[in-house]
């Protein structure tokens, strides 16, 4: 139909744009990169008859659409372009891949021909040519059979100079041959398919991108401002059509176009309806929610309740009461406990006192007998110190007078040898005296003319006695030699003996220091002992002072003892007495617990014949909001039709309704054609509804629906017909 064709150049620029068509420039947007949404305007679907204005709309339109189509072109030649650059260099590379692989089976059969014949075959300079890269795959087919038969040849004749195997090595190198064949296929497949993936990937992401673009600007489209122009458009446009040629020329208050009053009755009447209905659904929603605000106040008032029970809740129950009696109990027995705790403290406390008396008294009488007997011990101590130092300084003396003895007694003895070799020396010096007065009395000496003078035998005689005067003196030399020889031999001894005193005076000297210094030691070790002693002894005072004091603590611990195992009897009495009543609480609870359950499956089944219930009112008020929103649409379809037959009436009693349809343009919004005009715009002085100018705004498309001038939030003002 005509009527659902939408012309561009019938209504403005500003209702056929789009938002962001509006505010794209006229100048290259390299960032642009989303597909074209607009149809080009084309002179076969314009208007007869356009002003200036629309005109110079309706050529920028066209501009931005040529503009947009370019920019299409555009990236559509990038892309090839990118794509020709990638096929061109993968090209280069499997062209470097082929000639390498032909030039490596050459060489391959010069190699083999080398090691089976010794030279290799003079063969013509063929080369991989480069027109089998643009012929068809049966050339290429060609070409690789006249390689694989040269190959083959070669093979050929390696195995024929290779000694034969068994059929079994045969038939393993030939399912070996097989399988390394498939695999390399299978590699080769692989490699392909991968590389065919990424570039799958690669367009795929493309393709998503401008599919994101794409469903960008259909979202936009789709918005519900752009189609609220589109169809004020279309009703223009149908006003425009129906109108005849003669009232386009000479309308002049009207610029921006009529509409059908039978389209925009037939409009206002769906308008109407459509709010008569939403005005009952309104009020059915207001009466759902205060029902479910009621329902959700006492659901939380229950779930409170539930949740926190209150005491007056729980003194009501008959367990309560129960349990309370039970309490009141055993708070008469805890008070009682109590008063005998109270009293049974008050005894502990009187008999602590006079234990702490006691053991106040006893440790002092203590503390002065051991004081006493300390300073008893210190006196025997520094007593026995002293009797061991006289001690210690007779054995000293006394060893002293031994070793004096003993020398005494050995010089008294080295005397008497003195005196026994003196007594030789007398007696030998007497003799000699004795000869030598002889000698004097009897003869002197002779002189040399003497003994010349004498005769032989005088000489003999001579002789003769100075052998005998030698014989004496050799005898008197005797004893002579033997008083020296014992004089110096007790001499020499008493020099040794006075060494070896002189040296054991030294060692003992040293061996007194020794002493001395072992003394001063074991005096100190001595000291130290008794220190320790001392500390042991007031340690042991104190463990016996702890000693006691933990047996009284065990006598009382005894004490307590007994007095809690009484307790604990008694306490379990009373457990057994509790146990007995929790028994009987125990079986109410069970007797409860059955009679609950009988309520639970009561409740359920109430509950399940409620939901039911509830399912059926439930539908039963759908069926009424429903059957009250078909009421409420009739009831405006009525009062249309009312008004309708009441305009109708008049026209036909005035004869033309021409008039009232002038009026009413004039006081209608022509972009909605249902509110009153009461907005004006202070730039162009054209009016409108204050709905229109608020959609415009926050559309963004503001630009005033007849002259297209550019307006903001503060050039509108309202206005008042009345």
């Amino acid at each position: 139909m005509k009527s659902q064709t939408l012309e561009t150049g019938a209504f403005p620029s500003a209702l056929k744009l789009k938002m962001e068509d509006r505010k794209r420039t006229i100048v290259a947007d390299h960032d642009d990169v989303g597909p074209p949404s607009k149809k080009q305007a084309t002179a076969a679907n314009g208007a007869s008859r356009m002003d200036a204005d629309k005109e110079k709309d309706v050529e920028n339109y066209q501009k931005d659409a040529i503009l947009r189509q370019m920019k299409e072109y555009k990236r559509n030649c990038k892309e090839l372009e990118s794509n020709v650059k990638d096929l061109k260099s993968q090209a280069s590379y499997h062209d470097d891949h082929i000639r390498l692989i032909d030039a490596w089976f050459s060489q391959l059969l010069d190699e083999i021909h080398v090691l089976v014949s010794g030279t290799p075959v003079a063969e013509k300079g063929t080369s991989f040519q480069s027109s089998l890269l643009s012929e068809s795959s049966s050339a290429f087919q060609e070409h690789l059979s006249g390689r694989s038969s040269k190959i083959r040849e070669v093979i050929k004749d390696i195995y024929s100079r290779i000694p034969q195997s068994s059929p079994e090595a045969n038939e393993l190198q030939e399912r070996m041959s097989a399988l390394l064949a498939a695999e390399k296929a299978h590699i080769m497949q692989l490699q392909r398919v991968t590389a065919e993936k990424d570039a799958l990937e690669d367009r795929l992401d493309a393709a998503t991108e401008r599919y994101l673009m794409a469903e960008k600007k259909l979202d936009r489209a789709k918005s519900a401002a752009v189609q609220k122009l589109e169809q004020q458009a279309v009703l223009k446009r149908e006003d425009d059509t129906t109108k005849p040629e003669k009232a386009v020329k000479t309308e002049k208050v009207e610029t921006n176009g009529e509409v059908d009053p039978a389209a925009a009755n037939a409009a206002e009447s769906a308008r109407r309806e459509a709010v008569a209905a939403a005005e009952k659904r309104k009020l059915q929603v207001e009466q759902l929610e205060a029902e479910n605000k009621r329902l959700t106040d006492d659901l939380t008032a229950a779930r409170t309740k539930a949740a926190s029970v209150s005491d007056d809740d729980y003194a009501k129950t008959s367990l309560f009461t129960i349990a309370k009696s039970q309490l009141e109990d055993t708070i008469t027995r805890l008070n009682d406990l109590k008063a005998t705790n109270s009293q049974l403290q008050e005894d502990i406390k009187r008999l602590q006192a006079e234990r702490t008396s006691s053991r106040t008294q006893a440790e002092e009488e203590s503390r002065n007998t051991i004081s006493e007997n300390e300073s008893l011990l210190a006196r025997s101590e520094s007593d026995l110190a002293r009797i061991r130092n006289n001690r210690d300084a007779l054995n000293a003396e006394v060893e002293i007078l031994k070793g004096t003895h003993t020398t005494s007694q050995e010089a008294i003895g080295a005397a008497k040898e003195l005196a026994e070799a003196r007594e030789l020396r007398i007696k030998a010096l007497e003799t000699e005296l004795e000869s030598v007065r002889r000698q004097t009395e009897g003869s002197r000496p002779m002189s040399t003319e003497d003994v010349e003078n004498l005769g032989v035998d005088a000489l003999r005689n001579k002789l003769l006695q100075v052998q005998s005067e030698y014989q004496e003196l050799s005898d008197q030399t005797k004893p002579i030699e033997a008083a020296w020889r014992k004089t110096s031999a007790v001499a020499n001894k008493k020099v040794f003996d006075q060494l070896n005193v002189e040296d054991k005076l030294g060692r003992l000297s040293a061996e007194k220091a020794k002493a001395d210094q072992k003394y001063f030691a074991a005096m100190k070790t001595a000291e130290a002992r008794l220190l320790e002693i001392g500390a042991l002894k007031t340690q042991k005072e104190k463990t016996s002072g702890v000693v006691t004091l933990l047996k009284e603590t065990e006598a009382s611990l005894k004490q307590l003892v007994a007095s809690l195992e009484k307790q604990h009897s008694e306490a379990k009495d009373g457990l057994a007495r509790m146990e007995s009543q929790n028994r009987n609480l125990q079986q109410k609870i069970s007797e409860a617990d059955v009679n609950l359950q009988t309520s639970k499956t009561e409740a359920s089944e109430l509950k399940t014949l409620l939901i039911s219930k509830d399912e059926s009112a439930t539908k039963a008020a759908n069926e009424r909001r429903k059957m009250e929103v078909e009421a409420a649409e009739i009831k405006a379809k009525l009062e249309d039709q009312k008004k309708l037959n009441d305009t109708l009436k008049k026209r036909v009693t005035n004869g033309d309704g021409t008039a009232a349809d002038d009026w009413r343009r004039m006081g209608i919004c022509p972009v909605c054609n249902a509110n009153l005009r009461n907005t004006a715009l202070k730039l162009c002085g054209h009016v409108f509804c204050n709905v229109c100018i608020q959609n415009l705004i926050t559309n963004r498309s503001r630009k005033c629906p007849t002259c297209s001038k550019n307006f903001g939030n503060n050039d509108s003002m309202p206005v008042h017909l009345a």
